[in-house]
């Protein structure tokens, strides 16, 4: 091995590669701490690119669940709501039927009684809002809020409007606050108690429809937040390993580093032998 003044060609490589071997430590380090496999975009471009993808992606589903869950809220107080009033126009049907019987008066006047306070409460229940929301109108329209910017969930080809349902119309059981027990017509009341059977059928399939539309979405949201965990988590065993190799790579780079230096200190051992004898 020659001995020279002017390079250290073991010192250059010890040092290059202490460089090389801190760089990966602190690199270990860094995903251990924060948990990430990817913290600048110089750790992996075009992974942290899909990665931010993918957690947009995971936001909007998160949002539009959100939506689909007070769909469902609000689909099931509007079945409660429509089953009670079909039992009160069941009720009121039946106070028809014995008021329209009975001839004793103070009967017919409790009967008559009882049935103006049951159209009272369905007058009260076809005005009931949730969250301020109507649950019924006189026409009947659609809301809808989306996951693709749009408003509308598409799955399976089929899209899916979902936000706070349908807005049933009550035109039959708003014709019964213009009759009374006396001079009511039984086809008003049987008009009204299948338009609210009707609809309570039709709110049990938006029921189901945004059952499936919560299922779909929760699998695509684990799905999502796999793909991006993948992509941008550290795997913690392997960087705990990854830090312990590199520490002990670390710590024998020092000493040929150190080992390297003596031959500076040879060199000058034989610059003074002479001067010595």
């Amino acid at each position: 091995m020659a001995f020279s003044i002017g390079a250290n060609y073991g010192v250059l490589k010890s040092l290059n590669n202490l460089r090389t071997t801190e760089s990966k430590m602190n690199q270990a380090m860094l995903r251990i701490s924060s948990g990430l496999r990817i913290n600048s975009a110089a750790d992996d471009a075009g992974g942290l690119a899909l990665g931010m993808k993918l957690s947009n992606q995971a936001t909007i589903t998160s949002n539009l669940q959100l939506s689909v869950a007070n769909a469902e809220s609000f689909v099931d107080t509007q079945s409660t709501a429509l089953q009670t009033a079909s039992d009160v126009v069941s009720e009121m049907q039946t106070l028809k039927v014995n008021f329209d019987s009975s001839t004793d008066i103070a009967v017919k006047a409790l009967y008559e009684s009882e049935f103006d306070d049951l159209k009272t409460q369905l007058g009260t229940i076809a005005v009931e809002k949730f969250n301020g929301e109507a649950l019924f109108s006189a026409a009947t329209k659609q809301a809808s809020t989306t996951a693709d910017g749009n408003g509308v969930v598409n799955f399976g080809g089929i899209d899916l409007n979902v936000s706070t349902g349908n807005f049933y119309a009550l035109t039959q059981v708003e014709d019964l606050a213009d009759i009374s027990i006396g001079n009511g017509n039984n086809t008003i009341m049987d008009d009204a108690f299948d338009e609210i059977t009707g609809h309570i059928g039709q709110a049990a399939g938006d029921s189901s429809a945004l059952g499936f539309a919560s299922s779909y979405l929760e699998t695509k949201a684990t799905n999502l937040e796999a793909a991006r965990s993948r992509i941008m988590d550290a795997d913690i065993v392997e960087e705990t390993t990854n830090l312990s190799k590199y520490t002990i790579q670390y710590e024998a780079t020092v000493a040929a580093l150190t080992q390297a230096n003596s031959t500076q200190q040879t060199v000058m051992e034989l610059l003074l032998f002479p001067n010595k004898s």
